[in-house]
């Protein structure tokens, strides 16, 4: 299949990616561990994952999973994404937090116009896209487009970024704001250093600065028309990518960091407890106590739990996607329901882990105790967080009055 851009002539489709992983990309992430790690400690000291790992991610396309074929990315389907992220997660959170929110980006802009699109890809196939949803601005209407200044703080992976689409209030005829999303071209915007947090360290999650901005209409949708699935793109009939639904698409993600969290936990914690003795016991070796045994199996449960969570969601996105449909309300509020649910599994089983691990594990030094605060701060973005979640999913599920907090 072919299609003509404004970048260029004729250039040829992926075929459709189906709903399974592509075992050779996440195999590229998988063999990445080693140097992320590596170099894990020092972005936690600098705030942002290092250029030499960001390097290696972009070298293995791991930065443009989501970029369509036509600009030479990935163009992969949502399990396949997250398969990436948990392998990079289970290295250090950090870099599958900025590596999730670049790639997420990305296909948040892929939802534009074609026009807009090659304005960041065309020229550069290796640009990326940090995105903020919150309306942390505020535009005012002028001819042709729109004027934004405004300051969006959580900008995770914006040091690696060349485009930001950040959110702003649109005014509107009838006196009231819109919520609308604007895509900022390099040299439109600056980052001022703003995170210290305890856990997910590097991420790099700084606060982009922009100023009497002028945005032009094609760079510019409305937050309501992409949570209904009526975007600007007009090639939704030629990719399959371009129809998966936005939020549930923007959400599962958060469960491959999780879930690669949880691994490293597991990982770390089985060969800690087979090396060591339970003090104060007839237990000379943890892997002969009861107690132990009990704590690691439910915890290995509670993170496969998570995972079979994370790839049915993903297959509920992928498949709809294939087939040209947007999911019902119902559909994507359990996306989002899977993901809270995520959290909360993973969240007990590293907790049970740290306290059977032993108290040595809750030293600054423990890589466990640094895991727990990763899991901690990645499980409380607001696309995450389980008990609105579940709040939504229930009205869904029993009819309630009303409408609902949030969009799904």
């Amino acid at each position: 299949m072919s299609v003509t851009t404004l970048a260029s002539e004729v250039v040829s489709l992926p075929s459709a990616t189906g709903t399974e992983p592509d075992s050779e990309i996440v195999e590229r992430a998988t063999a990445l561990r080693a140097l992320i790690r590596e170099h894990a400690e020092q972005g936690n000291r600098e705030g942002r994952v290092v250029p030499a790992v960001i390097d290696a991610l972009a070298g293995q396309g791991l930065l443009s999973l989501t970029v369509p074929g036509r600009y030479g990315g990935a163009e992969t389907n949502s399990r396949t994404t997250v398969d990436v992220l948990a392998a990079l997660a289970q290295a250090d959170g950090s870099t599958g937090w900025s590596a999730m929110l670049l790639n997420i980006g990305n296909w948040f802009a892929t939802t534009w116009p074609v026009r807009a699109q090659d304005e960041i890809w065309g020229e550069d196939p290796a640009s990326r896209c940090c995105v903020v949803l919150a309306p942390s601005a505020k535009g005012r209407r002028v001819e042709g487009g729109w004027v934004v200044s405004g300051r969006w703080p959580y900008a995770s992976g914006s040091y690696a970024a060349s485009h930001a689409i950040m959110g702003f209030l649109a005014p509107e005829e009838d006196g009231g704001a819109g919520h609308a999303l604007a895509v900022l071209h390099p040299g439109e915007w600056t980052i001022e250093r703003s995170w210290f947090p305890i856990g997910m360290r590097a991420t790099g999650s700084d606060t982009v600065v922009a100023e009497e901005v002028f945005v032009p209409d094609h760079r510019v949708q409305h937050f309501d028309d992409l949570v209904k699935g009526d975007y600007a793109t007009e090639l939704r009939d030629r990719e399959p990518r371009a129809n998966a639904a936005f939020l549930p698409a923007g959400t599962v993600i958060f469960g491959g960091i999780q879930i690669g969290l949880g691994r490293a936990a597991l990982e770390h914690s089985l060969e800690r407890m087979r090396a060591k003795g339970v003090v104060g016991t007839a237990y000379t070796q943890t892997r002969n106590s009861p107690v132990h045994q009990v704590a690691v199996a439910q915890a290995m449960s509670k993170v496969d739990a998570a995972e079979l969570l994370a790839h049915r969601a993903c297959r509920d996105v992928d498949e709809a996607a294939l087939r040209g449909e947007y999911p019902a309300e119902l559909a994507r509020a359990r996306v989002r329901h899977d993901v809270g649910h995520i959290v909360t599994l993973v969240q007990e089983a590293v907790d049970a882990l740290l306290k059977a691990a032993g108290s040595s594990s809750f030293m600054e030094t423990s890589r466990l105790a640094r895991l727990f605060q990763d899991v901690g701060m990645a499980g409380s973005h607001v696309h995450a967080t389980p008990g609105i979640a579940a709040d939504v999913y229930g009205k869904l599920l029993l009819g309630a009055d009303g409408p609902l907090p949030l969009h799904v």
